[in-house]
């Protein structure tokens, strides 16, 4: 199963390791910056469920512990982070 954000999308991230050499920072390496996932029991259309969910996106979004409804067609992040800001009222 993949590192992933059922919520937001969320995925690892490459970038370099670096080490500090006479002074200068010397790009030596690949490395991957992984997400930070966090398992949250919920209720989704009524079903109780386990989703991994980002730790920086349940920060910002904590109604998600309460419980969504999601539409049964799949959303791109910007639709569902709209529609999540929308369940705050």
């Amino acid at each position: 199963m993949s590192r992933k954000c059922d919520v937001s999308g969320k995925k690892a991230q490459n970038g370099m390791r670096y080490s500090f050499l006479r002074a200068h920072f010397n790009p030596t390496a690949k490395r991957k910056f992984q997400v930070n996932l966090q398992t949250v029991r919920t209720t989704v259309n009524g079903k109780r469920v386990k989703l991994k969910v980002a730790a920086s996106y349940l920060k910002s979004h904590p109604e998600i512990r309460a419980g969504i409804v999601l539409p049964l067609k799949k959303r791109s992040r910007k639709r569902s982070n709209r529609f999540l800001a929308s369940l705050k009222v």
